[in-house]
């Protein structure tokens, strides 16, 4: 509702300030005013300014004083990393996320705020497309308990959904986000992971969903590499002695089995839902590993090698 007087617009803008820094216009279109309010909020900023309870950031904009932190160093760190996780995640845009990052970053002590406000500016010059708006629909269906009906454009075919969605995930391995629920249209009732960037149309609908209550989000991503789950398979490598430290230094989960051999040589085996998330890791590590098992994760990451090799000009 936008504020009919200035008291109420005062109030409006110490409340948006609050969830963190602003220029004048930021204000008036968060607030809903018309472009012709600007000179008064603006007289309205300098009126709170002069009753220090607003302050100029060095960026030249509006907030809430900075307050001191009273979270130790650790757990300073923590939310630092937080911010910069979101910052890496959102490839585009979204008000919601810039706000965010603002709240965590308030908390800060200021070596660590600088470098956190320094990323938010950065953060505004991001493209805005459609793939903000998709996420905030994924969030309001999964938060409210509705179902979010989209078409999802696969490498493969575009197949409608509506989703009923039991979480949301991030990889990772690329660091993008997944929905994981039930897709209604499709039998068999098993939930099943989409790719929030795939989504395409995406529409909140008014139809409730339930979470069964049996439904761990955690087991069901327990074997995944990333954030595809599957059967079982046994994945068996063999690193070279030249990357002997780096791969003991790797998270490789809980249940990986690593061996250093007397040659140096470091055999790593891994359970995982099935391999063709593998790919792109084992890749990764060029020349230096060699897939022993299963023979399908074999041939695909030779058949990358070789079509490597040829596009350079390498094969004989």
């Amino acid at each position: 509702m936008t504020a009919t007087t200035k008291t109420e617009r005062i109030l409006d803008l110490l409340d948006c300030l609050g969830e963190g820094e602003c220029s004048a216009r930021d204000l008036v279109r968060r607030l809903g005013l018309p472009e012709n309010q600007l000179r008064s909020v603006q007289r309205d900023l300098r009126t709170l300014i002069d009753r220090g309870l607003l302050e100029v950031s060095p960026a030249g904009r509006y907030r809430r004083p900075v307050r001191v932190t009273s979270l130790n160093p650790v757990e300073a760190l923590a939310v630092y990393s937080a911010t910069r996780m979101l910052y890496h995640h959102a490839a585009e845009y979204n008000e919601h996320y810039l706000r965010a990052m603002e709240k965590l970053s308030r908390q800060l002590p200021e070596r660590a705020r600088r470098v956190a406000t320094l990323a938010s500016e950065a953060y505004r010059g991001k493209p805005n497309g459609a793939g903000s708006r998709t996420f905030e629909l994924a969030a309001q269906a999964w938060l409210e308990g509705r179902v979010l009906r989209f078409a999802y454009h696969s490498p493969q075919r575009v197949t409608p959904v509506e989703l009923a969605i039991y979480f949301i995930e991030l990889s990772p391995q690329n660091r993008q986000a997944y929905a994981i629920g039930v897709n209604r249209l499709r039998e068999g009732g098993r939930p099943l992971v989409y790719r929030l960037s795939r989504m395409r149309d995406a529409t909140l609908l008014a139809d409730e969903c339930e979470i069964p209550e049996d439904f761990h989000p955690l087991k069901f991503l327990s074997n995944a590499w990333g954030i595809m789950p599957g059967e079982p398979v046994r994945v068996e490598l063999f690193f070279s002695l030249q990357v002997r430290e780096r791969i003991g230094e790797t998270p490789l989960g809980q249940n990986a089995e690593v061996r250093v051999l007397a040659s140096g040589h470091t055999r790593v085996v891994l359970t995982v839902g099935g391999w063709k998330e593998l790919i792109p890791w084992v890749l990764g590590w060029g020349g230096e590993v060699e897939v022993l098992e299963p023979p399908e994760l074999r041939e695909a990451v030779a058949r990358a090698h070789g079509a490597g090799a040829a596009m350079y000009g390498l094969q004989d």
